[in-house]
């Protein structure tokens, strides 16, 4: 029949055909919850009869080890023997008497509550063993038949133990991908909010963002307006004449400060001479020598006679051709010095009042403005610099969200490969 379908192209369906299935990710606890009872139950059924064989294997032990201590001596041993192996007798049935006293009773026997008596038992007896081991080698020589009893019965307990530890193997796996898909849940639920909550917040900043620039906009253009205005006009006039001002000023600065750049070497060098004692000023003298090198707008015109008569000194020790020539450059400053001063000090005076009249105008309003839209701007600025930060926050987040339903869908695919998780969009 088979080679009559497959003659006409037939072929049979495949029971074995994997048919996938979807489960959203709030219905996903159910599923967990159904394998882990169904786990549960498979884990009930497969170690029912294993109790039974422990409470047997319990109760074996016990019988053995009760034997053993009250077994008597059979034979012809050396005194010491027997008494060593009597004292080593009571530590063996002790050990093992502990090892029972610690086996209790498992009531739950779910998954979790088996692995942890499993693991228990397990190191208890290996504690027993270790504990007694010393002096079984002496208990067994005097008392071999009940020394080879207890350790039959530990040897079928510790079987019975063998047994638990298969069914708990068998279904580790599955329980462990339960138990991380559960906490795979939390994470993902947790990621998924911090990732809904941060793209929240670009969006806040960016009609926030999109509100300044609308406010920035109508700012500039009641600035133009106000520019374009009386007011406006009127700055840009008094502005104008304000840096005519300060142009004449720095003029007459430059022209009143070049009357001392001929002979300033001569200057510095008798200051020079004044501080290393070679000659000595006036108090006064030297003040004004300092003013002259600094700022000579406010030098007194009659230092200039005081600087004559100085680089006339004999004392001072600067050659005669270079003092002949430095009393011309200085009699040539003196005649012109009160007139550049004149020039500085009616230049400062304009300079002042144009400034002290531009200050005053009604330039208020405009100056708001501005400041207004510095502030919109700097903080439209301040609001593109937080997105950038939180898009920069918010991808990490994505990814670590990708990563993280990967590693959930991996482990629900332990439990069932044909389940595929609708995540949370």
């Amino acid at each position: 029949m088979k080679w009559i379908k497959k003659l006409f192209g037939k072929q049979e369906s495949s029971r074995e055909k994997a048919v996938s299935s979807e489960v959203s990710f709030d219905g996903l606890p159910a599923l967990l919850e159904e394998s882990s009872q169904k786990i549960s139950s498979e884990i009930e059924k497969d170690v029912s009869g294993l109790f039974r064989e422990l409470e047997v294997a319990i109760s074996e032990l016990k019988e053995s080890n009760a034997r053993l201590l009250e077994a008597k001596v059979e034979g012809d041993f050396d005194i010491r023997a027997v008494k060593r192996a009597k004292s080593n007798r009571e530590n063996v049935t002790k050990q093992v008497g502990v090892f029972i006293d610690k086996l209790g009773v498992l009531e739950n026997t779910d998954f979790r509550a088996l692995k942890g008596f499993h693991e228990t038992a397990v190191q208890n007896l290996d504690t027993c063993l270790e504990h007694m081991n010393q002096s079984f080698r002496y208990t067994r020589v005097v008392f071999p038949q009940e020394s080879k009893d207890v350790t039959e019965s530990l040897g079928r307990l510790g079987q019975v133990l063998n047994g638990f530890r298969e069914t708990i193997r068998e279904h580790k796996r599955e329980m462990e991908a339960i138990e991380a898909a559960s906490a795979g849940m939390k994470e993902v639920r947790e990621l998924f909010a911090s990732v809904k909550a941060e793209n929240l917040e670009i969006e806040s900043k960016n009609r926030k963002i999109l509100a300044l620039k609308d406010e920035v906009a109508g700012t500039g253009q009641a600035l133009e307006e106000l520019k374009q205005g009386e007011v406006g006009q009127n700055l840009q006039r008094l502005q104008g004449e304000l840096d005519m001002a300060r142009e004449r000023l720095k003029k007459a600065e430059t022209g009143l400060t070049s009357l001392f750049i001929p002979f300033s070497g001569n200057l510095s060098k008798i200051k020079k001479l004044h501080e290393s004692g070679k000659y000595t000023l006036k108090p006064e003298v030297k003040q004004q020598l300092d003013m002259c090198l600094e700022s000579p707008v406010n030098l007194d015109p009659s230092f200039f006679s005081e600087l004559q008569r100085a680089l006339e000194d004999p004392a001072l020790d600067i050659q005669t051709q270079k003092k002949e020539k430095a009393l011309a450059q200085v009699r040539s400053a003196s005649l012109a010095f009160e007139e550049k001063k004149k020039e500085y000090i009616e230049a400062r005076k304009a300079f002042e009042a144009k400034k002290a009249e531009l200050a005053g105008s009604d330039t208020g309003k405009l100056a708001g403005l501005e400041h207004k839209e510095t502030e919109l701007l700097a903080r439209a600025r301040l609001l593109e610099e937080e997105i950038e930060s939180s898009e920069k926050k918010l991808a990490a987040l994505k990814e670590e969200l990708r990563s993280k339903e990967e590693e959930l869908q991996s482990s629900v695919a332990i439990i069932d490969k044909n389940v595929k998780i609708q995540f949370l969009s």
